[in-house]
């Protein structure tokens, strides 16, 4: 049932809508779609390496493809020697001539050979790319009229329907697995409201847990009004189910119709699984695309279901091996937060995840090495809303809204420094004091990194300026650092058991890679290009914020120097962490464990620039 939202209504182009919208208009958008992609496609190949860029003239590039096609563009070069291109400038260039780039899967088969795409990958990323495209063009069609002013005032719910996605994934709505139906009824641009499936599971056959503060009861009472609970109550009556023997499992109705119906069949012939039918309210999908925001009651807890579509390079399934600790883990950060004096003195939070359920595969668990997406079939975890936790006055913001553009270029970020009256860079400050600091703390102090990408990130906004930040998505993008830490002692065992351990030199980068070049590349470029703020400028200050923190902690714990060298982030050199390379080098063939990516040659460090031009000018 799509919503009533009248922004919501100006979504996807079906047949039957044609005769709506002018032909000419559509033709425009998909130009505008290829032209975005190929430009995008082409600046993060180049920088992952995988193609290479010669300057032809100032701000003037070019890629020579061995195809005997070459590609040239208008773009700046940024502090990270990324190429911000300019998508109305790239052309594509043969021996017959010269047009303007509007076809994406073009590039992509232009490119193949510099790519080593093997034709079978080549094909999928070619499907990935057409599915990719139809969900921005209903993303043009959605947004049009609506400036940056009026984004950045929309609900975060609303708001994450309307946003363009992971900047570094390059198709980053490939949804492997969807059709044009299921694009139009479950994607996040679709602004389509989804409600769940419910379904009654065997306790003693599932991995479950919940915080203390929720029983299951309540735990369905944030999904059922009343009369809706009646009715599921006289459903659980007439079919012999109570909630002593069995748990409640909400499940997206199309991975209930593509997949548990047909693989879990011989549990529910045993009636292990009890269908018991659609019930309650109505969900938003959120940008992730497999968490759900209650559209009736937006405080009320999200739903994190699997999808088991091939979506950024993963399935997008729920691993089990999280269940069993996912709400002890996020009260235990949550009391990081609320007793560390950086942490409380920021007002860092947690949107924790109080209750978790996964069914394993009878079958597949019998496997070793069986295809990853068979052991993530099946399971929910709820979480809390970030609606919960504003107060008077404040509003929540997915971090990955900053970067989100109009139709006239112009960026949320820069309409929220506008609205709030402050300088730029105070506003920045208050920004990286209030989500790089508690990331960077959380690293140090305890060795706990998370995989701090824009939509891990929850701001909390008042007047127009970040207040705090909350975190969130703690499976799987929650790892320790490898030796000792006395200060996570209190860690609990099940999680302890759960989490990946890994170097130090590692584990950096779920904050170098997973935020400043995953995030704050393209804010700074934005910024610089949109309000003329120099990069150098954003990174300097970054720096100085970076330094007074440092300065303060030794002064509070001592041995912390020790811990800001093993969590080096002003390194002259840091490692170039490439994603899309991982997915053209190992294709589409199912594996037993998600991918890893592949490294390039070293970055030259922002951080470590900027202070030496500090040096060399004396500035320090």
């Amino acid at each position: 049932m799509r919503s009533s939202r009248a922004w919501l209504e100006v979504t996807t182009v079906t047949e039957a809508d044609t005769k709506l919208v002018p032909a000419r208009l559509v033709e425009n958008d998909w130009d505008r779609a290829n032209s975005a992609l190929t430009a995008k496609s082409l600046g993060e190949l180049c920088y992952e390496q995988a193609l290479l860029a010669k300057r032809q003239r100032r701000g003037r590039y070019c890629v020579v493809l061995s195809s005997g096609v070459r590609y040239e563009f208008s773009a700046r070069v940024s502090i990270w020697g990324w190429l911000d291109i300019d998508y109305n400038s790239v052309e594509r260039v043969t021996v017959g001539g010269r047009r303007r780039a509007v076809d994406a899967a073009q590039f992509f088969i232009d490119a193949g050979e510099d790519l080593e795409l093997r034709p079978a990958t080549l094909g999928n990323l070619l499907h990935e790319t057409a599915n990719t495209l139809a969900a921005d063009m209903a993303l043009l069609a959605a947004r049009r009229g609506l400036d940056a002013d009026t984004l950045a005032q929309l609900p975060d719910e609303q708001l994450q329907c309307l946003l363009d996605g992971h900047p570094k994934a390059i198709v980053n709505k490939g949804r492997i697995g969807w059709g044009a139906w299921e694009y139009a009824r479950y994607g996040t641009e679709s602004g389509a409201a989804v409600r769940p499936v419910w379904l009654a599971v065997k306790a003693r056959l599932a991995v479950h847990s919940r915080s203390g503060d929720w029983n299951w009861q309540e735990l369905l009472a944030q999904s059922l009004d009343d009369g809706e609970s009646e009715r599921l109550t006289a459903t659980c009556l007439s079919l012999g189910i109570s909630w002593g023997e069995y748990l409640p499992l909400p499940v997206h109705p199309w991975q209930w119709h593509r997949y548990v119906r047909h693989q879990y069949a011989a549990m529910i012939a045993r009636g292990d699984i009890r269908l018991l039918g659609e019930f309650g309210d109505e969900y938003l999908p959120q940008v992730s695309l497999r968490t759900l925001s209650n559209l009736q009651r937006p405080s009320a807890l999200h739903l994190k279901l699997p999808l088991t579509v091939l979506n950024t390079s993963c399935y997008r399934g729920i691993p089990g091996r999280y269940m069993e600790c996912g709400p002890a883990l996020s009260e235990w950060v949550q009391g990081l937060c609320e007793h560390d004096p950086q942490m409380a003195s920021r007002g860092t939070g947690v949107m924790r995840e109080v209750a978790g359920i996964h069914l394993p595969h009878p079958h597949h668990e019998q496997v070793m090495g069986t295809p990853y997406r068979y052991r993530e079939l099946l399971g929910v975890t709820w979480r809390e809303s970030a609606r919960a936790k504003c107060a008077a006055g404040e509003r929540s913001l997915l971090m990955a809204s900053l970067l989100q553009c109009d139709e006239d270029g112009r960026s949320v970020v820069a309409a929220l420094i506008d609205s709030s009256g402050l300088e730029a860079r105070q506003w920045l400050q208050q920004l990286f004091e209030k989500v790089v600091i508690p990331l960077y703390h959380l690293l140090c102090r305890y060795g706990v990194g998370l995989v701090a990408h824009a939509q891990n990130l929850t701001l909390i906004v008042n007047d127009a300026v970040v207040k705090r930040v909350l975190l969130k998505d703690f499976q799987g993008d929650l790892r320790l650092a490898e030796g000792n830490f006395p200060e996570r002692d209190s860690l609990p065992d099940s999680a302890g058991r759960a989490l990946a351990r890994l170097p130090a030199t590692h584990l950096l980068h779920d904050l170098y890679t997973g935020h400043f070049v995953t995030v704050l590349r393209y804010l700074s470029a934005q910024l610089e290009q949109e309000i003329a703020l120099p990069e150098r400028d954003f990174y300097r200050l970054l720096a100085g914020v970076l330094r007074n923190y440092q300065e303060e902690a030794r002064r509070q714990w001592p041995g912390m120097r020790e811990r800001f060298s093993h969590f080096d982030l002003f390194r002259p050199d840091m490692e170039r962490v490439c994603i899309n390379r991982v997915r053209l080098q190992q294709g589409y063939d199912d594996t037993h464990e998600r991918p890893v990516p592949v490294l390039g040659t070293p970055l030259q460090n922002p951080l470590w620039l900027v202070e030496q031009e500090n040096v060399d000018h004396g500035l320090q």
